[in-house]
């Protein structure tokens, strides 16, 4: 009997207390349970940049798909600050040819707390030719020998 009422007492002592523990502990499950990351797509235009006497004539994709998760904030600004914003792939070192350049998640500026899930594609295939200057005319080496001027 005695050890019935010790349980009891110990059970309902700071009551008070463990109440606005149980109260607190179900908010923060709530929240925690309740919070969902949301995940967008975005379509960013691909710009590449060559030394002055080179050009591309071709390259494989135009724009890189961009798949990025957060926060609904965070997603908001970042859908907004860089909707007008293109990609910029800097190929000045490399020769002509046709290149492959990795696109890579680092020259995204993304708002805290988005995070990239895919990009798609991962490369891009460039053609890059010999610039010449005929007749003050600047073209490519390509269309040279199509026109044949």
């Amino acid at each position: 009997m005695k050890q019935r009422q010790t349980v009891f007492e110990s059970l309902f002592e700071n009551g008070s207390y463990k109440i606005v523990a149980l109260f607190i502990s179900l908010i923060l499950w709530l929240t925690i349970l309740g919070r969902r990351d949301f995940v967008f797509s975005k379509n960013i235009d691909l710009e590449i940049q060559t030394s002055s006497n080179l050009s591309v004539i071709e390259q494989s994709h135009s724009f890189v798909r961009v798949r990025v998760t957060g926060p609904r904030a965070s997603l908001k600004k970042f859908m907004e600050s860089n909707s007008n914003q293109a990609m910029l792939l800097d190929i000045s070192s490399m020769g002509e040819g046709k290149i492959e350049i990795p696109i890579s998640e680092k020259k995204l500026d993304l708002p805290l707390g988005v995070r990239v899930v895919s990009l798609k594609p991962q490369k891009v295939e460039a053609t890059v030719v010999q610039r010449k200057v005929f007749n003050g005319v600047d073209k490519p080496q390509s269309e040279i020998h199509q026109n044949g001027d």
